[in-house]
């Protein structure tokens, strides 16, 4: 990558190649869930597991990629902390740190970024709280929308076993 190429745009770039699961993703794993369905074995557990654990990546992507959308606007030194602070605060969610670490973890960093201070995130969070609740509407209609196309299936397979 170039040297000049920001600090941002490094991880946003990382970030959509390493981490995107959009609605589409979300959708093709409860189709999975579906397809991979037998009566023969007691896997409700599980399959509620990984269903649950799609949507909660989905939640993460779709906040990230919130950020990623304000972050030039906002001119934040995105790290670790600012962003899971952001997340507090936008979307009342912490996310995955795991994948908050691999994306804005920047190596060789000695000092904590200023914009950490909770004043300023508070700030931050005013400046964008609409748009982040627009945003976070939209989500949790296309995870209701997802859910909800799942139990139709559902109930559809369920009924043609009968």
């Amino acid at each position: 990558m170039p040297k000049d190429e920001s600090v941002v745009e490094r991880a946003r770039e990382y970030f959509f190649r390493h981490h995107r699961y959009t609605e589409e993703d979300l959708e093709s794993d409860y189709q999975a869930e579906l397809r991979n369905y037998r009566d023969d074995t007691w896997e409700a557990p599980q399959r509620a597991a990984r269903l649950s654990a799609a949507v909660k990546r989905y939640k993460t992507y779709e906040m990230l990629y919130f950020f990623f959308q304000i972050a030039d606007e906002a001119g934040l030194d995105y790290t670790p902390l600012v962003v899971k602070r952001l997340c507090a605060h936008l979307f009342d969610r912490q996310g995955s740190q795991n994948i908050i670490v691999d994306i804005f973890v920047q190596k060789g960093r000695m000092h904590r970024s200023h914009d950490s201070d909770p004043d300023i995130i508070a700030a931050v969070a005013e400046r964008y709280r609409q748009q982040a609740d627009d945003h976070w509407q939209t989500v949790l209609k296309n995870i209701g929308r997802v859910k909800q196309d799942y139990r139709k299936n559902q109930n559809r397979q369920k009924g043609a076993g009968d």
